[in-house]
């Protein structure tokens, strides 16, 4: 393995923003690069993706803690379950850092003639700058409003099937205030294509995160993005129908061979409450750093490479300036 693939050393410019407002990057601790803390019911949707039941999600919350965690970037854009407020208190009353996203899903998680559908390219622009500049939209008449701090956006199958107006809109914002975007990507399709469209926008691969995409564990592929600059979340640890140890594990071990431990970042993307163990099902928040750093060692990582792949990575790429 090669310990020289690690994150490049944190620009004192920049802070993660979270729901508690900036944090300077941490210098060590596990954080999931993706997943979700509290999702609203959404009426008029048929989403079984339903989070809403405080006492659990902080005691998992706690439980994440004790076990390494320290932070989660949080995927839920708003209009389709976000509360940034409850998200708030979660942050405060865990100890555990969450990041908001502003940004857009998959039109199935929204209700029937949501805003987000009708928006040209400057009326998205300015809704996710406003998000990470000013405030959630729900929190907005808050004396301290809640900023996003990264962009999430998700495609379809292919470019053609997703809204080129907040396509163009994401990488602008993306590019005019140096900020992240993670992408829904649909089992890791048009995955260069994405890449591609972001450089044809003028955006800074250094700040593309494409997710989901360990489930088409093309090596060669993935090898290509990454030596681009893309960073590549894998999530499907605890999915059997994935089978991990002939899949997500493997590409990893190859990842770290070719030196590209900073170009990976690992999490559980847990939206079903049949994931979390304090609703009564598993693995639990507090499985990947209980499980993964054990795994990773095991198959000759090196502890520097460890830390990138389970925090490291994710928070340098969310980190940006903020005013």
């Amino acid at each position: 393995m090669n310990p020289q693939a690690v994150p490049p050393a944190e620009t004192p410019d920049r802070r993660i923003m979270t729901v508690c407002g900036p944090l300077i990057i941490p210098g060590r601790g596990i954080v999931e690069a993706h997943n979700h803390a509290w999702i609203e019911s959404v009426p008029g949707t048929g989403s079984g993706f339903v989070l809403n039941q405080l006492a659990p999600i902080l005691a998992e919350l706690q439980d994440y803690a004790r076990a390494g965690g320290i932070g989660i970037v949080d995927c839920q854009p708003g209009g389709c379950g976000r509360n940034g407020l409850r998200l708030r208190d979660l942050m405060a009353q865990s100890g555990v850092f969450i990041v908001a996203a502003t940004g857009y899903h998959l039109p199935k998680y929204y209700p029937p003639a949501a805003p987000i559908w009708g928006m040209d390219e400057e009326q998205a622009y300015h809704y996710f700058g406003g998000e990470l500049q000013t405030g959630l939209t729900e929190t907005l008449r808050l004396p301290q409003p809640v900023r996003a701090g990264f962009i999430k956006i998700a495609c379809q199958e292919s470019l053609e099937q997703t809204p080129p107006a907040l396509l163009r809109a994401a990488a602008a914002v993306c590019r005019d205030l140096d900020c992240a975007v993670e992408v829904h990507t649909e089992k890791g399709a048009a995955m260069a294509e994405i890449a591609d469209f972001f450089v044809r926008q003028g955006a800074d691969l250094g700040r593309l995160v494409l997710c989901h995409v360990d489930k088409r564990p093309d090596f060669g592929l993935h090898r290509e993005l990454a030596r681009a600059g893309v960073l590549l979340e894998y999530d499907t640890f605890y999915r059997p129908k994935y089978r991990p140890e002939a899949n997500v594990w493997p590409l990893i071990g190859k990842m770290l061979s070719a030196g590209l431990a900073g170009q990976v970042a690992l999490a559980t993307d847990m939206a079903e409450s049949t994931s979390w163990k304090s609703m009564g099902g598993e693995p639990g928040l507090a499985a990947l750093p209980q499980d993964a750093p054990a795994h990773l060692q095991a198959m000759g990582a090196q502890p520097a490479e460890i830390a990138a792949l389970m925090g490291l990575n994710i928070t340098g790429r969310i980190a940006r300036p903020v005013g």
